[in-house]
């Protein structure tokens, strides 16, 4: 089992963001989600800045994943997930069936809970896609988990967020 940290899902500023990202180089955690996964427009850091926090976590022996956001809305948002998907270090969290879309062929990736994974052929269809995780969406029970982790693809992890 692993710890991970999801990507924050409220505004901090920047000084905030900075300082939480250096004590979480220094804690217990395993892997780091990164990135702006609610608004594009409510954030002081622009995609080189997640790049670089990125790097420092890494450096400091986190597992980095670069998170999309849950709805891309503007051409603005494409080009970040583009820069993203072609950074050619850290996994991506696919946050909506578009970014699964930029993703599928070209780099591994994980399925984040708002992929919406409910059922086993949906897991399913997504493994050659270049699925290497998928987190369950918030709501799912532990029974409609079971069905998913008996006929789960292999090499395809779960995460339970």
């Amino acid at each position: 089992m692993q710890l991970t940290l999801g990507p924050l899902l409220y505004y901090w500023p920047r000084a905030r963001l900075d300082a939480f990202h250096d004590a979480m180089a220094a804690a217990p955690v395993d892997r780091v989600y990164l990135g702006e996964a609610v608004c594009s427009r409510r954030h002081e850091y622009r995609t080189g800045d997640w790049l670089d926090a990125a790097a420092r976590l890494a450096d400091a022996g986190k597992e980095v994943v670069l998170s999309s956001q849950v709805l891309l809305e503007s051409e603005s948002d494409l080009r970040a997930l583009r820069r993203f998907v072609a950074n050619g270090r850290f996994l991506l969290e696919a946050n909506d069936m578009g970014a699964v879309h930029c993703l599928e062929g070209k780099v591994p990736f994980v399925a984040g809970p708002h992929c919406n994974i409910y059922n086993l052929p949906t897991l399913q269809w997504l493994a050659p896609l270049g699925v290497q995780r998928w987190v369950i969406p918030l709501e799912m029970g532990a029974a409609d988990l079971a069905i998913l982790q008996a006929g789960r693809p292999l090499g395809v992890q779960t995460e339970v967020f």
